[in-house]
């Protein structure tokens, strides 16, 4: 009967949870709940065979056989196992949090260097960014995401705005790995053993370290992955005149004590860097003895002489004017300004300088040789200075001095990496715009333009013989009556009706004038046309009606002086 009442009972109140599952903790610190007396009197004992089944039951679970009810299957949801997700071969893994300090890799665009760093150097996190994507670094046969950096890699990132791809204090150190020597050489410069290269060189080195001033917690270390003096010589560069050490003193960086070793680095060996745009499938012997300089580094703006900052951006950021000028109660912009405000104070402290220098004798001649001055190679300041070889190459070697200033590893390199720099060219002429001034409040409204008495500006050249060019719709009449039926006609109002200032534009007053010059040049030649004919009809009737001797005397001689009066009378006479 026992075992009749127990087959009766609802089977899942035996479900029983394995090993595997372990019973959650909201549950297993459920008390037990009081059984009533006579509910516990009407249960069956409960068979021998049954009490030694090896089944195994959790302590907690046998503390509460007493319940009458099992969990809802919201519980019994909650009560089953989790497994931790298995990320994808593609996903690149996520980085880790360790506490250590951390220093940011920038120019190994393979992360090979970065990747012997890290298991040379346990005790940093190391962090590497890349301009090519994961496509070209495989197709290269190159691990993207290398294991020992822990996720730790960026890609196709743009390194002279680097300081927006990080947040603004998020490193202790920063390395750059052979910086600028990555890049293909522009096909404008063809070589790189050219002083325009070096200047290429120093502009990247400058703009990088500019940018990524900003990703540092406070003062920290640069540190610079660069071949020996001696071998850079014989590099395909030798001759260009990179002078990396002196332009990094120059903008305020100090050298001290190296704190990394290459020798300590066992897969340097096995690295292949990307020199000049192309995969290097041996170390090139130039690259042997590369060694790893050490310098201070702060997060104050850069100092630059003032010929070096008028040919920048003036919208850059971190960067200072060397032996900026004071004047008395002019207050000078804040020390994180932008360029462009310290340019603009700059110019006001010098306006009284220039007005000494122009405003001499009209007659004398001044001297503009001294604006583009070339300085000594030992000088810092030429190191950022435009090299005179560009005032050497023509507008057709060379359209625009910023072709030298592009930067690019690969030619399927995504564009979002690409690295372009703004600078003045010197051989072209710069425009300089003043404001217009403030219009007084007062004024009256000015009377609508009449038509000028000659053209604002040059006409243009006349094509297949259409004289007459419309502007607004670019299109040709021969006559001036086909351009007013075109102006009347439903395309020149329909443009005229969506551009609202063409009604008071120069080029409409052209065109009018244009028209209405050549309607009156019309004019004069039909009224001479008709006093012509008046005298042909004379001379005509003086011959028509004369008899021989008036046509000789009338028809001749007096046909141009009165040729009707001399025709009658000699016609009279030799009658």
């Amino acid at each position: 009967m026992a075992e009749a009442a127990l087959d009766a009972a609802p089977s899942k109140s035996l479900a029983v949870p394995s090993k595997a599952a372990p019973l959650p903790e909201a549950l297993c610190k459920v008390p037990p709940v009081p059984v009533p007396e006579a509910l516990s009197k009407a249960l069956p004992p409960v068979p021998d065979a049954l009490s030694k089944a090896s089944i195994p039951v959790p302590e907690a679970l046998s503390k509460a056989v007493g319940l009458p009810e099992v969990p809802s299957k919201a519980g019994a949801q909650a009560a089953q196992p989790t497994f931790p997700e298995v990320p994808s071969k593609a996903a690149p893994p996520v980085p880790e949090e360790s506490g250590k300090p951390k220093s940011l890799v920038v120019g190994d665009e393979t992360f090979q260097f970065a990747a012997g760093l890290q298991e040379a150097y346990q005790e940093m996190d190391f962090t590497a960014c890349s301009v090519l994507s994961t496509q070209n670094i495989t197709a290269r046969e190159a691990n993207p995401f290398p294991p020992v950096m822990k996720g730790r890699v960026r890609h196709m990132v743009n390194p002279v705005t680097i300081g927006k791809t990080f947040p603004a204090g998020s490193f202790d150190e920063l390395v750059f790995f052979l910086p600028g020597l990555s890049f293909s050489v522009p096909k404008e410069l063809g070589t790189s053993d050219r002083p325009l290269y070096a200047y290429r060189v120093h502009q990247f080195v400058f703009h990088l370290l500019r940018s990524s001033k900003s990703l540092l917690k406070g003062d920290g270390l640069l540190h610079v992955v660069w071949p020996e003096e001696t071998c850079l010589m014989s590099s395909p560069c030798g001759a260009a005149g990179i002078e990396l050490v002196q332009l990094l003193n120059h903008l305020g960086c100090q050298q001290t004590t190296a704190k990394y070793s290459m020798e300590a680095i066992k897969v340097f060996e096995c690295i292949k860097p990307i020199v000049f745009g192309g995969f290097c499938i041996e170390l090139p012997e130039w690259l042997q003895n590369l060694q790893m300089l050490t310098f201070s580094l702060d997060t104050k703006p850069i100092p630059l002489p003032l010929s070096v900052a008028l040919q920048l951006n003036p919208d850059l950021e971190l960067v200072s004017i060397k032996g900026a000028a004071n004047v008395a109660g002019v207050e000078a912009p804040p020390e994180m300004a932008p360029l462009r405000a310290k340019l603009i104070h700059e110019a006001i402290a010098r306006k009284a300088r220039l007005k000494e220098i122009y405003g001499r004798d009209p007659q004398e001649m001044v001297s503009n040789y001294d604006l583009v001055k070339e300085a000594l190679a030992p000088d810092p300041d030429a190191l950022l200075s435009i090299p005179m070889e560009a005032f050497m190459m023509t507008l057709d070697e060379l359209p625009h001095f910023s072709i030298c200033l592009k930067f690019q590893v690969l030619e399927d390199q995504p564009n979002i990496s690409h690295a372009q720099l703004d600078v003045l060219d010197p051989r072209l002429p710069t425009r300089v715009a003043r404001p217009a001034p403030p219009a007084p409040a007062t004024a009256p409204p000015l009377p609508p333009p009449a038509l000028p008495k000659k053209r604002s500006r040059p006409k243009e050249e006349e094509w297949g013989e259409m004289k007459f060019y419309c502007p607004l719709t670019k299109i040709c009449t021969a006559t001036p009556e086909k351009m007013r039926e075109h102006m009347e006609g439903e395309l020149y109002k329909k443009f005229a009706a969506k551009d609202s200032t063409w009604e008071s534009s120069e080029e409409r007053r052209d065109m009018l004038f244009d028209l209405e010059e050549a309607e009156e040049a019309k004019r004069p030649k039909k009224s001479e046309k008709g006093e012509k004919g008046d005298r042909d009809r004379g001379k005509g009737k003086s011959k028509g009606k004369g008899k021989r001797d008036g046509k000789d005397k009338g028809g001749k001689s007096g046909g141009k002086s009165g040729g009707k009066s001399g025709g009658k009378k000699g016609g009279k006479s030799g009658g």
